[in-house]
């Protein structure tokens, strides 16, 4: 198969895996341009630099570890999500797949046009990373210079974008290879051996992180993240079927419809669930460390300072948490191709656009508002039971009525994104409920 037939079968067809594709492009992009950051930055060396010419978290020499980790804990987060949509519509691009191989394609040609569909995407997203880190650069470089974490271009940065280009474009190969095994579907239950594995290596990762904040600093807290995220994909999973099982005994029919469509998508409902869950903690997290570091006398000399960088920390993971939004926009974008037949069909029944449109901001709005509520709240108090000794009665009150707001900006937020999902997707439900969708392929 040449390169250039390879190609042609490889691009996207339908709207949504080209929407699939633009968001995982996208995503990629960002975390390009993150990681040429971090790699400017750490090109800088060790010692001190002026504070007249870079902000303090670059000049001093302490502070720049913490902000390379950071970046990079930011770009890994957004290359995950670009992971997470190129696995989207995977049952649709397996069926692409199996037509090619009734048409004489062999199994070693058919995972090469899995590999080159994604591979380009990371590629695409590994050039656009340049424009990208251009366009961050010159932005922070109109903000005050506390904010200034883009320490400005240079030609060598040119040198470091091409690995960059040529680690999201394996990232992108090495996912498409992977997608025939993603594992079972989404009515096979999961499997003991790997819930016992996740099991073990949940609380191993977490103790881990614990243990080796001495030596690792803020590299630990991804280690730590990464076992809370294992032990709430089994508790949320559960938690989603136990919800999807409790719609369907419902009487309202979009109640029962919501509850199929969950169940029948839990495994991505669960992803999505953490992920979003994870977001809200640690910018729960962050918002109880400002409001520690505002009632303290000590910080208020350089509160500004430490003020803007937990913003600018709170700032990166708001990013994420609307990509992982977008996500989920993009996956329900996918379903409502790959059912609608189904969907078709159920206008005999009486379903019309108003109910489809409440049934898909129903299943949108029981993912995302309880995950992001829950998790601005643990991160609230989580970090007020790491800081009990020493704290007033004013301030744990402060504390408290910051975590029970952002529980409901979190609660306010998830129904918003799924009446805005619900907009975007407007033409995606029309077309889903047209007649002529019953028509035989």
């Amino acid at each position: 198969m040449t390169p250039k037939t390879l190609v042609l079968l490889a691009r996207s067809r339908t709207p949504a895996d080209r929407g699939r594709v633009r968001l995982a492009t996208a995503a990629f992009a960002l975390s390009g341009a993150l990681l040429i950051n971090a790699l400017h930055v750490a090109r800088l060396g060790g010692g001190e630099l002026s504070r007249q010419v870079h902000s303090a978290y670059i000049a001093q020499s302490g502070l720049r570890p913490g902000l390379i980790a950071v970046l990079v804990v930011l770009a890994l987060s957004t290359a995950g999500l670009a992971v997470q949509a190129l696995r989207l519509g995977t049952a649709a691009r397996e069926r692409r797949l199996a037509a090619l191989r009734l048409a004489g394609a062999s199994s070693r040609q058919v995972r090469q046009l899995s590999v080159t569909d994604t591979a380009m995407a990371g590629l695409a997203g590994g050039l656009l990373a340049g424009p990208v880190y251009l366009l961050l650069s010159l932005v922070f470089a109109a903000l005050p210079q506390v904010t200034r974490v883009f320490p400005g271009l240079e030609l060598l940065d040119a040198a470091l974008w091409a690995p960059v280009v040529a680690t999201t474009t394996a990232v992108a190969a090495l996912t498409g290879s992977l997608l025939h095994h993603v594992g079972p579907g989404p009515h096979q239950p999961q499997s003991r051996t790997r819930w016992r594995s996740s099991l073990v290596a949940g609380p191993f990762l977490i103790v881990l992180g614990l243990l080796s904040s001495t030596y690792l600093g803020l590299l630990a807290s991804p280690i730590t993240l990464a076992g809370i995220a294992v032990l709430a994909g089994i508790s949320t999973r559960r938690w989603i079927r136990a919800v999807g099982r409790w719609l369907q005994r419902s009487g309202d029919p979009a109640n029962l419809l919501t509850g199929v469509r969950l169940t029948n998508a839990e495994r991505s409902a669960t992803r999505m669930c953490v992920l979003l869950g994870l977001g809200g903690f640690v910018i729960g997290a962050l918002a109880d460390a400002i409001v520690s570091m505002l009632a303290d006398n000590q910080y208020a000399a350089d509160a500004t300072f430490y003020a803007t960088g937990y913003g600018l920390a709170i700032t990166g993971m708001l990013l994420i948490t609307l990509t992982v939004l977008a996500t989920i926009i993009v996956g329900v974008a996918d379903q409502l191709v790959d059912q609608r037949r189904q969907l078709a069909g159920l206008t005999a029944l009486g379903v019309d656009l108003p109910f489809l449109r409440r049934v898909i901001r129903r299943q949108l709005t029981v993912v995302a508002a309880p995950a992001l509520s829950v998790g601005l709240l643990l991160g609230v108090v989580t970090g007020m039971s790491r800081m009990t000794v020493g704290i007033t009665s004013q301030l744990g009150l402060t504390k408290l009525l910051v975590a029970v707001a952002l529980s409901a900006l979190g609660w306010l937020i998830g129904h918003l994104g799924g009446a805005a999902a619900c907009y975007l997707l407007r033409n995606q439900l029309r077309d889903a409920l047209a007649p002529e969708n019953l028509r035989a392929a």
